[in-house]
C-alpha cells in the first residue's frame, strides 16, 4: 500500500497549494503579542522571587555564622565573638559592612558585606544597639542576648528577624499575630529604616 499527497490543479503537492511553507506575518504577530503579554505578567513575579531568595540567602548566612560561633565556643571551651567588621580582620563598622567570628583573638570566619539596599541591625534585649555578640564556653550569650533585624528596599513586610536567646539558641522570628509583619522579642512589629 502506498500513500501520496493529493495534487492540485496546478500540479503542486501539499495542503496549501501555491503557498510556500512557513507562517504568515499575521500569525507571527499574534504569537509575539501573546508571548509579550505572558512575559509582562511573569516579570514582577520573577523580580519578587529573586528579591526573596536574595534576602533568604543573607538571612541564612547570618544564622549560619551565629550557629557556627556558638558551636566553636563549645568545641574550643572558650569565648567566641561575632562582631561587625568593615575590613574582615577587626571589629568595627556597621553590620551591613560584614562581620567576623573571633576565637582567642584570631579571625576564624569572615562574611562579606550586604548589598547597598539591605540593612542589618542588632539590638540587645535591653534595646541598646550593639556591634558584637559573645558566646561563652557553654554556648550561652548571657549578656549579649538580642534581636537582629534584616531589611531590604521592600520594607517591613518582607523583613526577617533573628532572636539570640541568653541560652545561645538562634531562633527565627515569627509573625505571631498574623498581620504580615514579623515581631521582635517584645511582640512589637519590626521596623525598617
Amino acid at each position: 500500500m502506498s500513500y501520496s499527497m493529493a495534487t492540485t490543479d496546478t500540479g503542486e503537492q501539499g495542503d496549501r497549494a501555491g503557498w510556500p511553507g512557513g507562517y504568515t506575518l499575521v500569525e507571527m504577530l499574534v504569537v509575539l503579542a501573546i508571548v509579550a503579554i505572558l512575559v509582562s505578567g511573569a516579570v514582577p513575579f520573577l523580580s519578587s522571587m529573586i528579591n526573596n531568595n536574595r534576602l533568604t540567602a543573607q538571612f541564612n548566612q547570618l544564622v549560619g555564622t551565629l550557629q557556627f560561633a556558638r558551636s566553636e565556643a563549645i568545641r574550643r571551651q572558650t569565648s567566641v565573638t561575632v562582631c561587625s567588621s568593615n575590613d574582615g580582620a577587626s571589629c568595627g563598622g556597621n553590620w551591613q559592612d560584614g562581620w567576623i567570628v573571633l576565637a582567642q583573638g584570631a579571625v576564624v570566619k569572615s562574611s562579606p558585606g550586604l548589598p547597598d539596599n539591605t540593612t542589618l541591625r542588632f539590638n540587645l534585649s535591653s534595646g541598646a544597639a550593639n556591634d558584637r555578640i559573645l558566646f561563652d564556653s557553654r554556648g550561652f550569650s548571657i549578656n549579649y542576648a538580642g534581636f537582629w533585624t534584616l531589611c531590604d528596599a521592600r520594607g517591613v513586610n518582607d523583613a526577617r528577624g533573628i532572636l539570640v536567646a541568653s541560652t545561645g539558641r538562634v531562633i527565627n522570628a515569627r509573625d505571631a499575630n498574623h498581620n504580615g509583619i514579623v515581631e521582635d522579642t517584645g511582640g512589637s512589629d519590626l521596623s525598617c529604616p
